[in-house]
């Protein structure tokens, strides 16, 4: 984990020594206190809030979904979606996911997530027409989100859930609330054309049960068990990448 992760989710904060970003930010998000809570019911099905926390050292914005309507019921949106796709983001040491925990705000329990600052999102970027120093690190970027977002069941159905924060290229896939549908097919438009050694070496040792432990408190048994299919698709995808193309136009 990069060390400046919590200067770029929070913009404050000193980070201790021994100890990775990302757990002090999950720390904060369930210890801090909350000093505002701006509830918006406008934005969407999922309704989240915007709450403002603060500490003895730091102070951050945070998103809070609460909405809880777990399949199979329809229209089905829960903040424990958001929770299993950081869960499964961790175990894949991909950090993708800003860090998110299980907290209640104002009696509700919830998702809360650090808010990214500083941030754009790619429809932002297109529009501005602004690129990177690293075109490819960019697109490499974006393959590994297509392996999550097929792992996941998330489509990008607008590029507004890409954030990135265009001081260092970082990429940031949020809003999964309605995520892990139990399909068992491949997303048509989240493609993964390559996808690094790192990643694909893990993806292949690693075990169901693993999977299972990591997010079975947030997932129904059908849920779970498509995400274990659509692994196993997304690898025989790369394979056969590999197989036509060679190792080294694949793997980076």
């Amino acid at each position: 984990m990069r060390l400046g992760l919590a200067c770029l989710l929070a913009g404050a904060g000193t980070l201790a020594l021994g100890q990775s970003a990302s757990v002090q930010r999950e720390e904060f998000l369930r210890t801090a206190q909350v000093i505002t809570v701006a509830k918006d019911e406008s934005t969407g099905r999922t309704s989240a809030w915007k709450v403002y926390l603060k500490d003895g050292q730091q102070a951050s914005r945070a998103i809070f979904k609460y909405i809880h309507r777990p399949r199979p019921k329809l229209l089905a949106s829960s903040y424990k979606y958001e929770l299993a796709a950081y869960e499964l983001n961790k175990l894949l040491g991909l950090d993708l996911v800003p860090p998110t925990v299980e907290r209640a705000i104002d009696g509700k329990p919830g998702s809360l997530q650090c808010f990214c600052e500083k941030t754009i999102t790619e429809a932002a970027r297109r529009r501005q027409n602004l690129k990177p120093p690293d075109v490819t690190s960019l697109q490499n970027s974006f393959s590994e989100m297509g392996i999550f977002e097929n792992l996941t069941n998330n489509p990008r159905e607008d590029a507004g859930d890409i954030l990135i924060n265009i001081s260092d290229w970082k990429v940031w896939r949020v809003d999964f609330s309605e995520a892990f549908a139990p399909d068992t097919v491949l997303l048509p438009d989240s493609p993964f054309p390559r996808c690094s050694k790192r990643l694909f070496t893990l993806l292949k040792g690693l075990p169901d049960d693993g999977i299972r432990e990591q997010v079975h408190a947030y997932l129904n048994d059908e849920e779970l068990e498509a995400l274990l299919v659509r692994k196993r698709l997304i690898l025989e995808k790369l394979d056969a990448l590999i197989l036509d193309k060679g190792e080294e136009a694949v793997l980076f």
